[in-house]
């Protein structure tokens, strides 16, 4: 009997020391299936709440594209959530008050995860391409890790954003992919002309229903009330971005493309 209260003891010691191994087991089994649950339930929750402004997908509707690699008003998750639950002030976004904490993070991950790609295998050298990188100027427009100019996007982790077919049809032909149809797409090309002042051709740094703020191309700041306005044109069908087609290389885009495709940290 004593033998057997004994091997009881033993058995029951080592059921307690295989359960946090059992349970970390099941954890990491777990954590896959929970992030990817998180992110279907907020697509749903996008889809009922938020589509009808941002399009099925966040590709952009009446309100702007949200599959971008880094949003201005949101650029950290604590940032996202508010902006879900409280709006934007003085716009066309509303607060959702009646959405639940728990809908709120699931929107905010699905919001996140929009436009990423996996990481693909490139032809070109990362580290050439990032000589082309500097060589080419582009820091003059884009930013990259906190560095360079703010007349186009941001590209700390485009890589995490755009497949290297996309990059390179926009470093060859930046018009191609431009988005023509989002009435608040950022980075358009504008030409403002007020009813008394010169006229001011910029890419667009913000808008909502009743102002518009634009950059002129020596990185001038402008801010126009669209009541005192003559005329508003969105050139849609261009961008402002020159193509590289003629100044650079076959093998110099196939490396710029592998820098550019290696950026994947998020801002």
């Amino acid at each position: 009997m004593a033998r057997l209260r004994s091997a009881s003891r033993v058995f029951t010691a080592l059921a307690v020391l295989a359960c946090p191994i059992v349970a970390t087991a099941r954890a990491q089994e777990v954590k896959p299936q929970a992030a990817e649950y998180e992110t279907a339930a907020g697509k749903r929750a996008f889809d009922a709440n938020c589509a009808r402004c941002h399009g099925i997908g966040g590709t952009g509707d009446t309100g702007p594209s949200l599959a971008e690699s880094s949003l201005p008003r949101a650029r950290d998750d604590s940032l996202l959530r508010n902006l879900i639950r409280n709006g934007i002030g003085g716009t066309e976004m509303p607060g959702s008050f009646w959405l639940s904490e728990p809908d709120v993070r699931r929107i905010a991950t699905y919001v996140r995860s929009l436009g990423l790609v996996a990481a693909s295998r490139v032809s070109g050298n990362q580290a050439k391409g990032r000589a082309v990188y500097d060589d080419a100027g582009c820091e003059s427009c884009h930013i990259i890790n906190g560095v360079g100019g703010v007349n186009g996007p941001e590209l700390s982790s485009i890589g995490s954003r755009r497949s290297p077919a996309y990059l390179r049809r926009a470093l060859l032909d930046p018009g191609a992919d431009f988005p023509r149809e989002r009435n608040y797409q950022l980075f358009a090309l504008v030409n403002a002309v007020p009813r008394n002042g010169p006229a001011v051709l910029g890419v667009r740094v913000n808008e909502d229903t009743y102002t518009i703020q634009l950059r002129d191309r020596d990185g001038g700041f402008h801010s126009f009330r669209k009541a005192d306005l003559q005329s508003l044109e969105r050139r849609f069908s261009s961008s402002p971005m020159a193509s590289l087609r003629d100044k650079l290389s076959d093998a110099a885009v196939n490396d710029l493309v592998a820098y550019l495709a290696s950026l994947r940290a998020m801002p």
